[in-house]
């Protein structure tokens, strides 16, 4: 996903765990066990209201692009696996899985007690026709990549075949997917949201009103949709143990009003809300609140084109990038709420490590790569060009603070500013794009997200037109490779091989920062955004409507 529009792009994967290699134990489906009697004993009942910055556009799984329609299908269905707060792959329909044949095959083994909302067992037909109906679907939903490399799948979408030779069923309670060759971001990709599994017999039944009237397998089931609040109620027949609340409303607020949210939150008819541009200054004073925030998995930079002019030099890349204190930047400009990048993977994404800092900041060294002759064509260029898609006070104070940092080097800025969306993509294609601010949002925590989406040569989105033949060979060797331990030492060497060409400047990793009311428990904020949040064990000490 692509810079400060919150809209949700699937890109995938990281580094499998051994969850990828060995078939996975099977969970207890009992309901959550009692705490210790040191702990806050759990409440059943109560209604917990949840804010929706924009109205979803659908939930339907494979139709749900946007951030807001992610947050209602997480509560409303399951797939096959998912992912915990950790991001490691834990089973969810599928009890348990055997990956074979050196990772081409992969068997899904249904729970037995899995079923609908509308009081039918999940089966295999299900998921064949849930895989069958993605691949199918049209627009191309951003998974697609990911299904094609199912056996028979680019047929079967290209010319509307009735065959899908790559997925089939053995039986009500086996899967197979077959694969083209191994690709171990697969069974991540599972985990996505698309991948959802939805009842066959209601999809054909109405598949025009399946996205405003849902029914999937997920801790609560769907009631209405109206005057802007998504209503949801408990499922007691949850495979995984009915959940503590009786109900979830999701109010939608048209437009992102966070200041009308934030009075909602104030009168405490909201008991969550996301921290976002005036709320964190709103609610500083409010001790009796509770604040939670971890980095998230994406990437703030400003990528390079290279192939304009003067960028064309490494040598002024590396410059550009080490005259940049990230620590002061992060203070200053941000507050402290983002984390400096020190490398290219973000924190809490398997295979991270704390301990390889390849960012640097030295703006000495930086002077040092910048000989007389590349000094003396710099004086006569014209200001470089920073284009940005947006324009709040935060990226503003970003570019002037980059700006100065890049003065001392004899370089003059320029900034450009284009607000909207799909312009700003269509200037990036052009040769005239210099420098461009960016945010990459990972969906899938694998690290084939970030160095394939954003340096592949093929990829869409690399506007820096950094190109790299052995980079590729590398990709192609960490996706088909089963042994977590190669595939780090691999895209550690892709990290490394991007640092030293400088395509891009390094800033900082975003965060997910949410603010809970103190009565809310049992809360788990993923590093993939508040959207990934699952309400099935949060729980109310006073359960009670907010407000009353």
């Amino acid at each position: 996903m692509v810079l400060v529009t919150r809209h949700v792009r699937s890109s995938l994967v990281a580094f499998i765990t051994c969850l990828l290699l060995f078939c996975c134990s099977k969970t207890d489906s009992t309901p959550p066990s009692k705490p210790s009697p040191s702990k806050p004993q759990p409440c059943i009942g109560g209604v917990y209201r949840s804010p929706l910055l924009n109205s979803p556009a659908s939930l339907d799984p494979v139709y749900v692009e946007d951030i807001y329609g992610i947050t209602v299908v997480n509560q409303l269905f399951d797939g096959l696996v998912r992912f915990n707060a950790e991001l490691l792959i834990t089973p969810a329909l599928a009890e348990n899985w055997q990956i074979e044949e050196g990772g081409k095959v992969y068997r899904f083994f249904l729970r037995e007690n899995a079923r609908f909302h509308n009081g039918l067992p999940v089966t295999s037909r299900d998921v064949v026709f849930s895989l069958r109906r993605l691949i199918a679907a049209r627009p191309a939903p951003s998974i697609l990549p990911h299904l094609l490399r199912i056996v028979g799948a680019v047929e079967f979408r290209e010319h509307g075949g009735i065959d899908l030779p790559g997925v089939y069923s053995n039986g009500d309670r086996e899967v197979v997917v077959r694969l083209e060759e191994p690709y171990v971001p697969f069974l991540a990709a599972m985990g996505m949201h698309q991948t959802k599994v939805v009842p066959e017999n209601e999809v054909t039944r109405s598949e025009m009103g399946f996205g405003r009237h849902p029914i999937g397998s997920g801790p609560f089931s769907f009631v209405s949709w109206e005057d802007n609040v998504i209503r949801l109620g408990r499922f007691p027949d949850y495979y995984g143990g009915p959940a503590y609340l009786d109900g979830l409303q999701f109010v939608i607020y048209p437009g992102g009003k966070i200041e009308e949210a934030l009075g909602d939150f104030q009168g405490r008819r909201l008991h969550d809300l996301p921290v976002l541009g005036k709320v964190r200054q709103a609610l500083a004073a409010q001790t009796d609140l509770v604040r939670l925030h971890r980095p998230s998995l994406s990437l703030l930079f400003y990528g390079i084109n290279c192939e304009n002019g003067l960028l064309r030099e490494v040598r002024l890349r590396k410059a550009l990038s080490l005259a940049i204190d990230r620590q002061k930047l992060a203070q200053t400009v941000y507050q402290g709420q983002f984390e400096p990048m020190e490398c290219l993977l973000p924190p809490g994404m398997p295979g991270y490590s704390p301990d390889r800092k390849k960012v640097l900041d030295d703006p000495a060294a930086a002077e040092k790569e910048l000989d007389d002759s590349l000094r003396e064509r710099i004086s006569m260029a014209p200001a470089l060009e920073i284009v940005s898609a947006v324009q709040s006070p935060i990226a503003k104070g970003e570019i002037e603070f980059v700006s100065n940092c890049w003065a001392t080097l004899g370089i003059r800025v320029e900034p450009k500013f284009i607000l909207d969306w799909a312009k700003f993509q269509e200037y990036l294609r052009t040769d005239a794009v210099q420098v461009y601010r960016y945010a990459w949002f990972v969906d899938l925590p694998d690290a084939d997200n970030v160095f394939q989406s954003l340096f592949g040569s093929d990829s869409k989105n690399n506007f820096m037109r950094f190109r790299s033949g052995s980079l590729d060979q590398m990709l192609g060797l960490a996706r088909r490779s089963l042994l977590p331990t190669e595939r780090q030492a691999i895209y550690q060497g892709i990290e490394d091989q991007v640092l030293m060409a400088q395509p891009l400047i390094p800033l900082v990793h975003l965060s997910v920062d949410h603010v809970y009311h103190t009565n809310v428990h049992g809360i788990q904020l993923s590093a993939l955004g508040d959207h990934a949040t699952r309400f099935h064990q949060v729980w109310l000490d006073q359960p009670t409507e907010p407000g009353n």
